[in-house]
């Protein structure tokens, strides 16, 4: 099994739900558990085939991964793969957990389509830093440094006085498998219950566990400070305020809460609980709709499709990362996702075996649908 990276897919999550969806289909509301609530359109509820692959940091299969999705459950093999069959989801959303010892939990969400929907998830091994109860404390992972004050609670609210462990972990923008590290996706509620898309500009992980390996978080009341630097390209760009985004790992998602401050090439925010937190910009998306064929007119099933912007694609320091990834066409050789409204972007296409087959550029536009017709040319053809 081939897999390749998988980037962003906040954008083209929220458009599919929003612009794509049909009004003669399930207009439902799907429950993930009884106290999350979805009521918005994801589609008819269908089964969907899953395959996917995890990996280390570095890159290396991880087997007895324990992978679980809709009440169904898998195990990674010695080669990193799992299989999930006839899984009930939705069409445009399905949310699968992974979990090993001695990794941060990883997830994804995606839109799924007829045939088999293939992923890839990064676990990541978190840093570990101890620290006492009752004193102010400073830790530093990477890009991002957090202050805590020391107050601490039990997960049932009494007060904890005693050596804290800090699994950490830091996600910069222009880390090259951020997205594949990533949970979910970047998929979002804003502050006013709007579905957004989202652009990173940076994630930090935190876990609270006391001696005994139990968790933690901070007394209510209490907050605590993260400084999180800006990568060099988003620096120009980068707003003096930024709202703060906590994921939701029962739900699947984003939510937003609080805002970060622009201090010289920092955001500055603070926090009064920990998950994972996410500095982002929310957009309005509309919908884009990829169809690829083959240069003879047959269908191009597997074209994986990308979107650059033309500032980012010149940014040799910037690793090539794409600001989303669309995902790649179905049974149809169609794919219906979300991109920003109103931007130029270069879109690129690779076949399965990731080569690639098809790029151009996309003006701006107002327009809340569009379509983008890509012809796949034959190596080497007779």
């Amino acid at each position: 099994m081939k897999l390749k990276k998988l980037f962003i897919l906040g954008f083209a999550i929220t458009a599919a739900l929003f612009t794509s969806c049909n009004t003669s289909e399930d207009e439902s509301t799907i429950f993930v558990n009884t106290n999350v609530e979805y009521k918005f359109d994801l589609g008819k509820s269908v089964k969907r085939d899953f395959e996917g692959l995890i990996v280390d940091e570095q890159n290396q299969p991880l087997s007895n991964v324990t992978v679980k999705m809709n009440g169904k459950t898998s195990t990674t093999d010695a080669n990193g793969v799992f299989t999930l069959s006839n899984v009930y989801v939705k069409e445009r959303f399905a949310y699968l957990t992974a979990e090993k010892e001695g990794y941060l939990s990883g997830s994804r969400t995606l839109i799924t389509h007829e045939s088999l929907n293939t992923l890839k998830i990064m676990l990541v091994a978190p840093t570990t830093f101890t620290i006492q109860s009752g004193v102010e404390s400073t830790v530093t992972v990477g890009n991002t440094t957090v202050k805590f004050d020391g107050a601490f609670s039990t997960e049932n609210g009494q007060p904890y006085n005693g050596v804290v462990k800090v699994l950490t972990s830091d996600m910069p923008a222009n880390d090259p498998y951020v997205f594949d590290k990533m949970p979910g996706s970047l998929f979002a509620i804003d502050a006013q219950g709007q579905y957004k898309g989202l652009e990173t500009f940076g994630m930090v992980t935190v876990e609270l566990k006391d001696a005994n390996n139990k968790k933690l978080q901070l007394t209510n009341g209490h907050k605590a400070e993260i400084t999180m630097n800006i990568t060099p390209e988003q620096l120009e760009k980068a707003p003096a305020t930024m709202p703060m985004w906590w994921f939701d790992e029962v739900a699947g998602l984003w939510r937003e809460e609080g805002f970060s401050t622009k201090v010289g090439a920092k955001y500055v925010g603070n926090v009064s609980h920990f998950t994972r937190w996410n500095n982002d910009v929310a957009f309005q998306v509309v919908s884009l709709t990829v169809i690829a064929k083959n240069y003879d007119g047959t269908i191009a099933q597997g074209i994986r499709c990308e979107i650059f912007r033309p500032s980012v694609t010149g940014l040799t320091t910037y690793h090539n990362i794409p600001l989303i990834l669309l995902g790649v066409t179905g049974a149809t050789g169609k794919l219906t996702v979300g991109v920003p409204r109103n931007e130029v972007f270069i879109i690129r296409a690779y076949d399965t075996n990731g080569n690639p087959v098809h790029k151009v550029e996309l003006p701006a536009s107002n327009l809340m649908t569009r379509t983008v017709n890509i012809t796949i040319p034959v190596l080497n053809r007779p």
